[in-house]
This record gives C-alpha cells, sequence and structure tokens, in this order.
C-alpha cells in the first residue's frame, strides 16, 4: 500500500506542480506587460524634463512653472509644484526647497541615471537624468502621494510559490488517501481469505451490496466481496458434501461388516485369505471415515468445546506405550526428550491435542526407516512476552520436497517420494492436526532436517500462569 500511494500521491503532485509553473510563467508574461508600463512611463516623464529645460532656459521661471506634472495620475502633491528641475550643479530651479533633504535622492539618480520611486513621507518621489542641448545633465524629480497599491514585478512570487506547493500537497494527499484506502481494505481481506476466514469481506465508506454506481472503486469492493460469498458458499458445500457422503457410507460399511462374518461360518476352506483381505479393506474404509468426519467437525468448529489447562509433556506420555509398541514393528523406538523445569502448559482441549499429536508421531512412524529413532522434543520460549510450547516430532525417512512442505497440512496428500499406498496412511491425520492446532491459537510448521528425514514443529501458546 505505501509503494501504490507514494506513486499515486507523486503522480498528482507532479501533475499539479507542472499547472502551477504553467500558471507562473503566464504570471510573468503579466509581469512583462507592467515592465512595458513602466518604460512608457518614464519615457513620458523624460519628454516631460526635456520640455521643462527647454521652457526654462528660453523663458526662465515663468515659463518653466506653466509645464503640467503628467506622471502621476494624482495630481494633489504635497506642495503646490510638485515637479522640481535641479540643475548640473544640484540646485533647484524656481523653487525654494531644502536641498539637504534631497541629496540622497539626486546621488541616486546621477548614479543609475533614474529613480524608480522612493517614499519619502507622505510623498514617493520619481525622478530621471536628462542632457540639455549641450550635454549638460539635469536632474528631474516629480513628487506625489504614496499609492496604496504599488504593482511591483516578482515581489511576491516566492510566498506565492510556497503556498501552491503547501496546498498542492495537501490536495494531492487527500485524493491518494482516497484511492488507496479501498486498495488497503481489499489487500486485508484479501490475506484474511488466504489465512482460512472465508467470512472476510472488504468495507467501503456507504458502500452497499451490488450498488449500481460509476465508482470503479466502489464496484472492485463489491465484486471482492461477491467472490468472497460466492467461495464461502462453494467451501462450505464442499464441506457438507463431504460430510454427508462419509455419513452415507457408514451404513453400507457395517453391512458389509456383517455379511464378511456370515461368510466366514459358511466359507468353504481356501477363501479365508480373501475374506481376510475383503475384512482389511472394510476397515479402511471406516478408518478413513472416521478421519474425513473429524476433519469436518473440526473444519466447522470455531471454538473448542472444552477449555481446560493441561500439560503437553503429559499428554505425549500418555501416547508413549502404544507409540512404542506400533515403532517395534519396525524395529524403531521412540525417544522423548523435556526439561522438568519447561513450561508447557496449555489451555483447550486435552483430547483433541492428543489426537493431534498422536498424528504427528504416527506419521512419523510410518515413514521413518527401519532401525531407526522417533526423536520427540518438548520446549519452551519466550516470544512476544508470551511464553510458547514448542513440540517437535523428527523421523529418520526420506523427507518431502522443499515445494510440498506446506502441502503435507492438505487432505488427501500424497508425495510421489516419501508418502506412497503402502505406508498405510490416507493423507488426513496431519490435516486433523493442523485444524486442532488453530483451534489452540498454534501452529505447525514442517521442515527437512539437515542430517534427513521430517521434523514437524507445533507452537502453542502456554496457559497463563495462575495468580498473575
Amino acid at each position: 500500500m505505501r509503494s501504490t500511494f507514494t506513486k499515486i500521491f507523486l503522480s498528482f503532485w507532479l501533475a499539479q506542480t507542472l499547472i502551477g509553473l504553467c500558471t507562473i510563467f503566464i504570471s510573468m508574461r503579466q509581469f512583462e506587460g507592467v515592465a512595458i508600463g513602466y518604460t512608457s512611463s518614464f519615457a513620458m516623464m523624460q519628454t516631460i524634463a526635456r520640455e521643462s529645460i527647454r521652457a526654462y532656459e528660453s523663458g526662465g521661471c515663468a515659463a518653466l512653472n506653466k509645464i503640467p506634472n503628467t506622471f502621476f495620475l494624482d495630481k494633489q502633491g504635497p506642495s503646490d509644484q510638485p515637479a522640481i528641475l535641479f540643475d548640473p550643479s544640484d540646485q533647484p530651479l524656481c523653487q525654494q526647497i531644502d536641498k539637504a533633504g534631497f541629496a540622497t535622492v539626486l546621488k541616486k539618480i546621477r548614479k543609475e541615471g533614474f529613480l524608480p520611486g522612493e517614499r519619502r513621507g507622505p510623498a514617493y518621489l520619481v525622478g530621471i537624468q536628462v542632457n540639455d542641448a549641450l550635454s549638460r545633465k539635469y536632474v528631474y524629480v516629480e513628487r506625489g502621494t504614496f499609492p496604496t497599491q504599488i504593482s511591483i514585478p516578482f515581489r511576491d512570487i516566492v510566498p506565492r510559490i510556497l503556498i501552491g506547493l503547501l496546498v498542492s500537497i495537501v490536495v494531492t494527499f487527500g485524493i491518494a488517501l482516497l484511492i488507496t484506502r479501498p486498495i488497503g481494505t481489499l489487500r486485508a481481506a484479501a490475506r484474511q481469505l488466504a489465512a482460512g476466514n472465508l467470512k472476510a469481506r472488504a468495507k467501503f465508506a456507504d458502500s452497499k451490496p451490488n450498488s449500481k454506481t460509476g465508482d470503479e472503486l466502489r464496484g472492485l469492493v463489491d465484486d471482492f466481496n461477491g467472490m468472497a460469498e460466492r467461495l464461502e458458499s462453494l467451501v462450505d458445500s464442499h464441506k457438507l458434501l463431504l460430510r454427508d457422503v462419509s455419513h452415507e457410507l457408514r451404513s453400507p460399511l457395517s453391512r458389509l461388516s456383517v455379511a464378511l462374518e456370515w461368510a466366514r461360518e459358511e466359507a468353504e476352506p481356501g477363501i479365508e485369505e480373501q475374506l481376510d483381505r475383503m475384512e482389511s479393506e472394510v476397515v479402511r474404509l471406516n478408518t478413513l471415515i472416521g478421519q474425513l468426519l473429524s476433519l469436518s467437525h473440526l473444519e466447522s468448529t470455531v471454538r473448542l468445546p472444552v477449555h481446560e489447562r493441561f500439560s503437553l509433556a503429559s499428554v505425549v506420555e500418555e501416547l508413549l506405550p502404544n507409540m512404542e509398541y506400533e515403532a517395534q514393528r519396525r524395529s524403531c523406538d521412540v525417544k522423548f526428550d523435556t526439561d522438568s523445569s519447561t513450561i508447557t502448559e496449555v489451555a483447550g482441549n486435552q483430547e483433541l491435542m492428543a489426537r493431534a499429536v498422536e498424528n504427528v508421531i504416527r506419521n512419523a512412524i510410518s515413514y521413518t526407516r527401519e532401525g531407526s529413532s522417533i526423536e520427540i522434543d518438548l520446549s519452551d520460549r519466550l516470544e512476544g512476552g508470551k511464553n510458547i510450547a514448542i513440540l517437535r516430532v523428527r523421523d529418520h525417512g526420506p523427507g518431502v520436497p522443499e515445494q510440498d512442505l506446506k502441502s503435507i497440512f492438505e487432505p488427501f496428500y500424497r508425495s510421489d517420494n516419501s508418502r506412497q499406498r503402502s505406508t498405510g496412511g490416507f493423507g488426513v491425520g496431519l490435516a486433523i492436526t493442523e485444524r486442532a492446532v488453530q483451534l489452540h491459537c498454534g501452529q505447525v510448521f514442517a521442515a527437512n532436517h539437515s542430517e534427513g528425514g521430517l521434523v514437524i514443529q507445533i507452537c502453542i501458546p502456554c496457559a497463563p500462569t495462575v495468580g498473575r
């Protein structure tokens, strides 16, 4: 989500930034128009200054005072004579003014050739240096009231750019969040579906099932929820079919067992071997149906029917006699190693957990090499502030291909190399184990040992210490 959010955010922000730059470029064209206006105004003032010089040289002060001040739109200056003409020695012509107050202004004009504008109290001064016919340098200064609004090119462009960037970031963040939030809910729901929670649904603000709107994101969320509902319906139908078929097979198998007993009583010599084989297959089918019903019941169970405290060590110790007896048939033995200080007390259903552990040990006995050992190890570790009980069962068999390690917990899984029908298993026991461990809020993993064989590890949170 972060990657998608970042991409969308950067895309929209870049687009808005380009739009802003184009706007600034257009504004700069307007600034050029303002600069042209300033140039025209100074050209007009230069013309007035030359007319004033010619009037003074031809008619003196009387002629000079007839030249109007036309640079300022506001004719009401701070004095009766807003325009001042200075001779080449910086002496004011035809006016009695404080020459010292204009010394700085005259210096600037002599240096730059013009004065674009300077505030002097209530007055606003502009000036320009002009040559007469004999190349003598006069200075022409006009005075007016300080304008309430002055358009100076690029004066406020930096803060405007910063404000524009801030607004674009906020708007882009909102747009990106609006787009990525539904995607985030879809990802969360997809993860829950992948974890086995078929009731998971994606949420969308003001979303209604099958809403006929033009919002593509809303439609995507609704389509995903429709797919999840259909998937849940199909899986539930599959489980129901499996359970019903298993129930229906029990009755004919029972009748077949009774018929085999009658056949034994009336059988002629020489067919006992065939009857034994038929009875063996009936027993296998009954075992398979029992496992399927158990798996179906566990898959439909949300909470454990019994909640009690028990020790995993005691569960393994109760199973050891029967497991050792079965291992002796293959000239194998079962070794159990645990520390007395290990905290392995968990909360849940002891009978269900015993079945789960038994399936793992029986699986190890079925696939281990003859004459080898089944190694069972029980320990605990601290993880996230909680004690976790860890039960490991290792065999010395051929192991499982790495790509199939997760598949061995699926019903009816058989690997071409290590899980043949000759072992006598149906591939349902480990599926029952995984579901039983999940009901105890735990996890089960499978891995190949570096020295050969398969290791199945069951991790279950320990029950809180009494009194804590």
